[in-house]
Parts: C-alpha cells; sequence; structure tokens
C-alpha cells in the first residue's frame, strides 16, 4: 500500500509538471534503492527468525541436559547417603556408608588338563581330557555390624556340573580376642586343608593331606587371638559329615582343637604358600588333635584319634612347609585291633623370577598300617607362572606314585580321586597336571 501510494505521488507531481524529467530519473532511482533496501531487511528478519529458533531449540537442550544433571545429582546424592557399590581391586562389593551392613562377592575358577599314564594291565594306560576342578561363588560381609559377619560359598559339582551349598558359616567377634562361629566349616585341623585351595604350592593339596584330612562338618567354633597366639576350639557332626540330619551323625561326640603360634612376621603372609619378594622372614609352628567317638545306633562303631605337628616357613621368593600327621582308628565293638597310621609331607619351592616364575618340589610318605600292604611315597614336581599374583596363575606338576596306594582311612578322603589327577592309585602311576586359575 505504501509504495503504491508512493508512487502514485511521484506521477502525479511529474504529471503536473512540478518536477522535471530529470528529477524524475533521480526519485525513479531513490524508488529502487529503497524496493532493495526493503529486500534486505526482509532477509535480515527471516535471518533472525531463524536464529531465534536455534536459540530456543539450544535452550530448550540446556534445560534437558539440566535436569538430568540434577537428577543423577540426586541420585548420586541418595547413593551416597544409603548404599556404595564397586570393585576394591579385589572383590565386588556393596555396603551402607555408614558400614553396618555390607556384601562382598567373589569367586575362584580352576581348569585343568590332565594326563595321566597308570601300569594297570587293563589295555589302554593312557587317559587325558580337560576338567573343570573348581568353580565357587562366595558370598560373605556383615550386618548391622562388622562384628557380625556371614559367609555362604557355592560350589560347581565337577562330575555332572550341579551347583551345592559347599560352605555356610555365621559369627560374632565378641571382643578383640574372642570370636564364636556356627555352620557348616572346615575342622580346624590340618594346616594344608585351612590355606585355601586357590593359594595352594602344587596344582593340588597332597596325598596325604586327603588321607588324613577331617573335611567340613556341621557344629560350633571358638576362636581365640592374643598375639603371636592363635587358637581354634570346634565341636561338631565329625569328619567328612557336612550336610546332617542332627539325629543321623555316626559320630556321637567330635571335638577338634588346633593352635598356631606365630614366631616371626605377620600372620597374612601365611596365607598361602608362596613367598613374595620384598616380605619379611615369617615363622610358624602348629599342632591339632582330633577326638571323635562313634554312635553305633547310626553305624559309627569305631572311634578316632588324629593329630598332628606343622612347620610354615616363608623368607622372600623362599618358602617351606612340612607336617607330621598321626591317627588311630579304634573299633569299638568288634574286636579288631587298631589301626594306627602315619604320614609325612615336605615341600618348598623358590622363585627364579621374582614374583613371576616359581619352582617348587614335594614328598608324601603314608603308612596306612596294613598287614601286607608297603609303604607309600609320592614325588610331585613343578613350577607357578604368576601372572598376576594367585588372581591370575598357571600351574604345571608331575606327580609320581612309587607304590599301590594304601587302604582307605574311613575318616579321610580318597587319594585314588580325579579332583587330584589320579585313577587307579597303582605302582608307576604318573599324572601330568596342568591349571590355569582365575579368582574375581
Amino acid at each position: 500500500m505504501l509504495r503504491k501510494s508512493w508512487n502514485t505521488a511521484v506521477f502525479t507531481i511529474v504529471g503536473l509538471g512540478l518536477l522535471n524529467p530529470a528529477q524524475g530519473d533521480q526519485i525513479t532511482d531513490m524508488q529502487t534503492q529503497i524496493d532493495t533496501l526493503r529486500s534486505e531487511l526482509s532477509q535480515v528478519k527471516a535471518d533472525q527468525g531463524d536464529n531465534w529458533l536455534n536459540e530456543r531449540r539450544a535452550e530448550e537442550v540446556k534445560g534437558l541436559i539440566l535436569e538430568v544433571l540434577s537428577d543423577a545429582d540426586t541420585r548420586a546424592s541418595l547413593l551416597n547417603d544409603g548404599l556404595l557399590a564397586g570393585h576394591d581391586g579385589k572383590h565386588f562389593f556393596i555396603h551402607s556408608a555408614d558400614g553396618a551392613f555390607a556384601l562382598i562377592v567373589s569367586g575362584q575358577i580352576d581348569f585343568r588338563y590332565i594326563w595321566n599314564q597308570q601300569d594297570a594291565n587293563t589295555g589302554d594306560e593312557d587317559e587325558g581330557g580337560f576338567q573343570t576342578r573348581r568353580l565357587k561363588v562366595k558370598l560373605k560381609g556383615h550386618v548391622s555390624s562388622p562384628k557380625i559377619k556371614y559367609k555362604v560359598q557355592l560350589a560347581h559339582d565337577r562330575t555332572d556340573g550341579s551347583t551345592f551349598l559347599e560352605e555356610y558359616e555365621v559369627s560374632h567377634q565378641i571382643n578383640d580376642r574372642i570370636q564364636i562361629a556356627a555352620g557348616l566349616m572346615k575342622l580346624p585341623f590340618l594346616r594344608e586343608e585351612l590355606v585355601s585351595s586357590s593359594k595352594q604350592l602344587t596344582v593340588e593339596r597332597s596325598l596325604a593331606n586327603e588321607f588324613f584330612t577331617l573335611n567340613r562338618a556341621e557344629g560350633v567354633r571358638l576362636r581365640y587371638g592374643d598375639g603371636p597366639l592363635l587358637i581354634n576350639l570346634m565341636i561338631s557332626d565329625g569328619t567328612n559329615s557336612e550336610h546332617s540330619e542332627f539325629d543321623d551323625d555316626e559320630s556321637e561326640l567330635a571335638m577338634t582343637a588346633r593352635a598356631d603360634f606365630l614366631l616371626q612376621g605377620e600372620r597374612s603372609q601365611l596365607n598361602d604358600f608362596t613367598g613374595w619378594s620384598g616380605e619379611d622372614q615369617a615363622l610358624n609352628l602348629g599342632a591339632a588333635y582330633h577326638f571323635e567317638l562313634g554312635d553305633g545306633r547310626n553305624g559309627g562303631t569305631d572311634n578316632y584319634h588324629a593329630y598332628t605337628l606343622d612347620l610354615q616357613w616363608e623368607n622372600g621368593p623362599l618358602n617351606f612347609f612340612a607336617a607330621y600327621i598321626g591317627a588311630t582308628i579304634d573299633p569299638d565293638s568288634s574286636g579288631s585291633d587298631d589301626r594306627d597310621m602315619d604320614g609325612f609331607i615336605v615341600q618348598g619351592g623358590v622363585h627364579i623370577v621374582p614374583d613371576k616364575l616359581e619352582l617348587f618340589g614335594q614328598w608324601v610318605y603314608i603308612d596306612g598300617d596294613v598287614a601286607g600292604e608297603n609303604e607309600f611315597d609320592a614325588c610331585v614336581a613343578g613350577f607357578n607362572y604368576y601372572i598376576n599374583g594367585h588372581r591370575t596363575k598357571f600351574t604345571m606338576d608331575v606327580i609320581w606314585l612309587n607304590e599301590d596306594v594304601p587302604t582307605a582311612n574311613p575318616f579321610g578322603a580318597s587319594i585314588t580321586s580325579n579332583g587330584l589327577g589320579l585313577i587307579t592309585g597303582t605302582e608307576d602311576e604318573l599324572a601330568v597336571r596342568t591349571q590355569f586359575q582365575v579368582l574375581f
């Protein structure tokens, strides 16, 4: 409308002769310039409109980001005030901010390849194959206070892969010296058995340990620790009883006592059988005794006495362990003679590459005290390669038997177990055992 009025005014002025033709041309040029400016102004407005929209979008996005960050801060605040979770470099954990409740999750995987050769005269004397020896998941922590602890350990059966409850325990730290615990636990007897399977020197615990082990049982344990002295006392359902009903135990009474005296070093150094570079010397003497009274009503007609003395020493890259084990089976009613059994374990190792490559050897002796059987020896030699300490390591050893294994100790475990890499337990049986371990 403005443009039309302007043009009408110009033509009217020209028509009335108020402007000459030259002046009219100037006015026309001015009109062209005005039109150009209007066009540019419209473009600027359009551009400003687009920028406004972009800025609005940016503000919306910024607002959304601020809302998300605010929500995250709120959640983090709630987490800090109520629950913490993560990995401490060793285990996954969940615990309350005040430390009153805690759950630690860990596990163990031991995967093996075993080659075995026996002099059994049964045709094919060689066997070899893979084996998942151990696969465990462990849950532990405390409730209400670090003084009230719990532990639950699940394991897989290597023969069929099923999962079972291997161990559980609840404990109360009464004071700095005294702890009481109840559950399905290892009886405090053999030092080698009490050291975790993940921290052994060889691929598997010794044959003497298997012959004399008391394994696990349900019971109550009292622990007393005062400086270098550590004492464990336990009343249980008896050797290898594990899960059982109260009226179905072959033992009427079973008591186990163990004392450890730390002569030098820190007790934590002796949680494994390996000496690490930079560690000071550590030395421990241990002794234990077990007595079990058979329950004739449930088929337990024998009384059992077992005892052991052991010494464990570590100094930098060197380690040494020796133990004597004795046991007596006293038939309660059959009139048979007592069976007095003896065993020795001697083992040692040295790091030839600090904290990486370790060579070791082990000798085992067992006298089963059975007429017509020879005394039994077994030798083991091998190496550990530590990728990340015990958390990731490769172990290889060779075990050789020079005699048939002795008649089984009914209160112990079987030596001729594929869990140890053996099959028949015959003279001149040889097994090469390799294992890769991961702890998480």
